[in-house]
């Protein structure tokens, strides 16, 4: 942990060995609420820690590594995605949330909810180029093409009015949520065309 107000200091560590930390590489980190930090790793455990104390307050295991895991404010869960697996999963222990996960015809490399709608969430993959968005229950809405490598991750603005892909190719696309509607730089053709 780096303190922002002190860029001099050097960082904190939780814990660099031991039973508690990860055996692997951590592949994400996120905050949840003041104090509680989640880990992510390729030995497919996600771990809530109170940063306070210093202790390990809960964690899941997942049978493959973890490949991505982002917050949903909107939902309050993390998504998080594990060989074939997409799983919402509620962001602090003990909420009352439901867990809700599917398996995939494919392995994502990452996902990303709607933050408003929160009726779809799009995917990026390593097996190939497609960007491919789905309803809520995994149904395949969309399957995009543009990049010629995997694609390694994706997400969405904050207002969800597009979705940003990122790949092995070096590039970055932007993907509108409604095709054809006028925003930012986008404007809207009666064809559904961009100019």
């Amino acid at each position: 942990m780096f303190d922002l107000g002190r860029p001099d200091v050097e960082p904190d560590f939780l814990f660099d060995s031991g039973p508690l930390s990860h055996e692997g590489i951590i592949k994400s980190v996120v905050w949840v609420g003041d104090h509680i930090g989640v880990t992510a790793g390729d030995d497919g455990k996600v771990k809530w820690w109170d940063l306070r104390s210093r202790k390990l307050v809960n964690s899941l295991s997942f049978v493959n590594p973890i490949s991505s895991m982002e917050l949903s404010l909107a939902t309050n869960r993390l998504v998080i995605t594990s060989g074939t697996t997409v799983a919402f999963i509620p962001a602090q222990p003990n909420s009352g949330l439901g867990t809700h996960a599917m398996t995939l015809e494919y392995a994502p490399s990452s996902a990303s909810i709607h933050p408003l709608f929160v009726d779809r969430f799009v995917t990026g993959s390593l097996d190939d180029e497609w960007v491919r968005v789905h309803s809520i229950d995994g149904e395949v809405k969309e399957i995009l093409k543009g990049h010629h490598g995997p694609v390694h991750c994706v997400d969405y603005s904050p207002d969800g009015e597009m979705y940003a892909s990122g790949s092995e190719d070096g590039t970055i696309r932007l993907w509108q949520t409604t095709p054809g509607k006028t925003y930012g730089l986008w404007q809207g053709q009666p064809n559904g065309g961009m100019i």
